[in-house]
């Protein structure tokens, strides 16, 4: 990973906005409903590895780790500034949630050594090229029947979800998701794929998909 570590978009695109992207989240977002709702496709069970990938400020990877305290959840970002936010937000947990700072397309974990990988609102701000080593990575720590639960922008089916992904197709790492490439990238990957319902933000169109490593 050596010179790639700072190579990443943060999450509001600028780091003057990380103070308040807990806050946008919550109540423009709504992100704590289809996080829910991801968790619950994710159906993760008592002894599951689960990593939030792209964890950000650790909303979901506690959110995890509430809904089955039985389970072992790390989260990984690669923004130093959204994990110290993480780590204070989860001071106290017991058995403690891991965090770590890396790139989705460069794991620092051993093959096979996951049930379940969620993510949300992350691969977006990856260029295709590394949507498609991250799609990899996914694949090679997933254990044989582990699964790919994401959240993301996908290709808009409304007026107004097609309004903003004009406007969002100018960022290039958007282009996959809004023009519906993201299971592609998955499936040649290695995964089976399916989406899994959309939700309507206030910033576009998100599409939960599905994948399975078999």
């Amino acid at each position: 990973m050596e010179n790639r570590k700072e190579e990443f978009i943060p999450a509001l695109r600028f780091n003057a906005l990380t103070p308040f992207y807990d806050l946008i989240q919550r109540w423009i977002v709504r992100d704590t409903r289809f996080k829910s709702r991801l968790i619950e496709q994710a159906q993760v069970r008592a002894g599951h590895r689960v990593l939030d990938l792209g964890c950000g400020t650790g909303t979901l990877a506690l959110m995890v780790r509430r809904a089955q305290p039985a389970s072992d959840v790390v989260g990984l970002d690669a923004d130093p500034r959204m994990l110290k936010v993480a780590t204070a937000k989860a001071a106290g947990e017991s058995p403690p949630v891991q965090f770590d700072q890396g790139m989705a397309f460069d794991l620092p974990y051993p093959d096979a050594s996951f049930d379940r990988v969620l993510s949300s609102l992350m691969i977006h701000h990856l260029k295709t090229p590394d949507k498609e080593k991250a799609a990899r990575e996914v694949y090679r720590i997933l254990k044989p029947g582990g699964q790919l639960h994401v959240i993301d922008f996908g290709k808009p089916r409304t007026p107004y979800g097609k309004l903003v992904g004009f406007f969002l197709h100018g960022f290039e790492e958007a282009n996959d998701n809004i023009d519906g490439r993201l299971p592609l990238i998955f499936e040649q990957a290695g995964f089976r794929v399916r989406e899994a319902g959309d939700f309507m933000t206030f910033f576009g169109s998100l599409t939960f998909l599905f994948g399975e490593k078999p």
